[in-house]
């Protein structure tokens, strides 16, 4: 029979994800040149400077008509319309005293002109005379160079560009960057109970719905599934899985197999690693997750329940990936308040799925379903997950906590 892994040294949460960091660069990605029109969320590598000045010439900022200060001394002033200058025009000559040029938000103003007077504070005496009545205060033009100098950083290393991002490469016609590349996953979901889709439920069987929730969370956050697998509980088995992915993946997490029953291969697994960063958290549900380091390679050893399957990867599996790509994780760690006594205690701080709502300046917390790490109903509705300290007292209404609130939700 399979024995289990000799000896499991309990840590907190907060221990754990510091191990995560202090060892995330020994898995650190390497870089890859895009599309910048392909880059939306990608991750920038370098710093992006301006190729050059932004704008490129002196634009308008109303539409109106350009025109010389000096030619403004005395109001009300007649100035002859020479032109017509449309947004994307050029004008071939500079202005000179007593001409006006009728323009474009946007467009380009000539030579000579050194303020744009608003349309709405004009008056076409005929054809070809413009009346200005009212002072300006503003000259209404935008400067070359106003918005950025040559080599002012447009974008800096390791941010997360967004449409908008995009949108100011593209100004700049930066049609490629440096980005770091997603992370590549491998998935192995491991059980002899689990049946394939499709198949006739039996006594002692379930369907796997650790495997695609895991899928889906990765590429949430900014991975490539490359490989999916689902095996049964058998070392050799687990063995020809990992071989068939290692050196593929930057990083392989596998679910269930992680137990301190007859049958934890993933435990045992982790013994001949280079680098065991954790095989027990101080924590309920999932207190048997593991973490290592393999060939260079980042294993997560996921419980096979779905209550600590998906409370796992969001406290360590998404914490990883996001800093792989040298961001913060999206769980944004706050302190909620509990909007319901809690009174189940344990020697482990529990992790509980809930949901969130603001109250004036608090954020309320509370327990949404069940909190069975088997239990899936809260899956879908959970906005955040919270803990409830260790100890043996109840935990009362009121009782500020710990609190992640869940990205993509």
């Amino acid at each position: 029979m399979y024995k289990p892994v000799d000896q499991r040294n309990a840590i907190s949460i907060d221990e754990a994800r510091k191990v995560i960091v202090d060892n995330i660069e020994s898995v650190s990605l390497k870089t890859e040149k895009i599309p910048t029109t392909k880059a939306n969320h990608r991750i920038i590598a370098e710093d992006i400077a301006a190729p050059h000045d932004f704008p490129t010439f002196r634009r308008s900022g109303y539409d109106g008509f350009a025109m010389l200060q000096s030619d403004l001394k005395n109001l009300p002033a007649n100035l002859k319309v020479v032109g017509d200058i449309p947004a994307g025009a050029d004008f071939d000559r500079p202005l000179v005293s007593g001409e006006a040029v009728r323009i474009m938000t946007g467009g380009y103003v000539p030579d000579g002109a050194d303020i744009v007077v608003m349309l709405e504070t004009t008056k076409m005496i005929d054809n070809d005379t413009v009346q200005i009545t009212e002072i300006q205060k503003k000259d209404n033009i935008t400067q070359i160079g106003d918005y950025f100098k040559q080599g002012d950083t447009l974008l800096a290393k390791n941010t997360e560009i967004n449409p908008g991002g995009i949108s100011l490469l593209s100004a700049f016609d930066v049609q490629e960057i440096s980005v770091y590349k997603k992370p590549t996953i491998g998935i192995i979901t491991t059980g002899s109970e689990l049946l394939n889709p499709g198949e006739k439920i039996v006594n002692g069987k379930i369907f796997n719905s650790n495997g695609p929730m895991i899928r889906e969370l990765c590429t949430e956050n900014g991975a490539d599934v490359i490989s999916y697998t689902q095996i049964k509980d058998d070392p050799e088995a687990l063995k020809n899985a990992v071989n068939d992915v290692l050196g593929k993946c930057d990083v392989i997490i596998t679910d269930g197999g992680v137990s301190v029953g007859d049958f934890d291969i993933i435990a045992d697994l982790a013994k001949s690693s280079e680098k065991l960063l954790f095989n027990k958290l101080e924590m309920r549900p999932g207190s048997v997750t593991t973490a290592f380091i393999y060939d260079q390679t980042l294993f997560f050893g996921l419980s096979g329940n779905p209550g600590a399957c998906f409370t796992g990867f969001y406290l360590y599996v998404e914490y990883a990936l996001r800093l792989m790509q040298h961001q913060a994780s999206r769980c944004l760690e706050c302190l909620g308040t509990l909007n319901a006594e809690y009174t189940k205690t344990n020697m482990y701080d529990r992790i509980l799925r809930g949901q969130y709502s603001f109250k004036g300046n608090n954020i309320e917390i509370g327990r949404v379903g069940g909190d069975a790490s088997g239990n899936l109903n809260n899956l879908q509705r959970a906005t955040c997950m919270f803990e409830i300290p260790r100890g043996k007292s109840i935990t009362p209404k009121g009782s500020v906590l710990k609190t992640w609130l869940l990205p993509f939700k």
